[in-house]
């Protein structure tokens, strides 16, 4: 079987995202979320709330999807962290990068707090020693037509943990997210995964797993 994550990105970013992010969750329709813990607001405490019982009871991963909004990168990744752990009361499964592709030049900050800590870091396109990660790089789901997705899950090598990445919600006139109505492409693509698991020969699986896994580190 082909070991699948699929992660939703941008916890904390909109409360209907959210809402929708809590809702695949618990329907086990995706099984891991990364949290953007400076976006997260009072206003959203009974969403955390749900989220914390959720990882209690299921079977998911709930990581940190970093920001860097400043020159000192390795800071702004301690202080997430703290952050997450305060509002989780545990240490995020992974963590990632927001917009990964405008800071290639930190990953390696990135994953060498990862190896220090001892938490898998996504696969944004090079794996480092020492530290768990997907078999390649995340292939980035967010997009209108079904078709690619529908080719690359139908390539995967089995015995191997991959990850699916999406951004679902639905249109947030209070968001000024680059992706706002374009998510809803993203909860239609989830649904026709979740009724093809069979057909694709796929295990959904999380970070968890692919931590305790031989098959990850690199």
């Amino acid at each position: 079987m082909v070991r699948l994550i699929i992660n939703a990105d941008d916890f904390g970013m909109s409360r209907i995202y959210n809402d929708c992010i809590i809702d695949l969750l618990d329907q086990g329709k995706i099984t891991s979320t990364t949290v953007m813990v400076n976006r997260v607001s009072d206003s959203q405490k009974s969403q955390v709330e749900r989220l914390k019982k959720l990882i209690k009871a299921g079977d998911i991963s709930v990581g940190l999807h970093v920001e860097f909004t400043y020159d000192q990168h390795l800071e702004q990744v301690q202080l997430q962290l703290q952050k997450f752990e305060k509002l989780f009361t545990t240490t995020p499964s992974h963590l990632d990068i927001h917009k990964e592709h405008l800071h290639t030049k930190y990953h390696p900050i990135v994953a060498e707090y990862c190896r220090s800590k001892n938490l898998p870091f996504r696969n944004h396109g090079e794996k480092f020693p020492g530290v768990a990660t997907t078999t390649k790089k995340y292939f980035y789901g967010s997009i209108k037509d079904f078709e690619p997705i529908d080719s690359w899950l139908k390539g995967l090598e089995e015995r191997q943990y991959f990850e699916l990445v999406f951004h679902p919600g639905k249109y947030d006139p209070d968001c000024f997210s680059s992706l706002n109505k374009e998510r809803e492409w993203d909860l239609a693509h989830i649904e026709t995964i979740s009724q093809r698991l069979k057909e694709y020969k796929i295990e959904l699986g999380n970070f968890h797993h692919l931590h305790n896994s031989n098959l990850s580190i690199a």
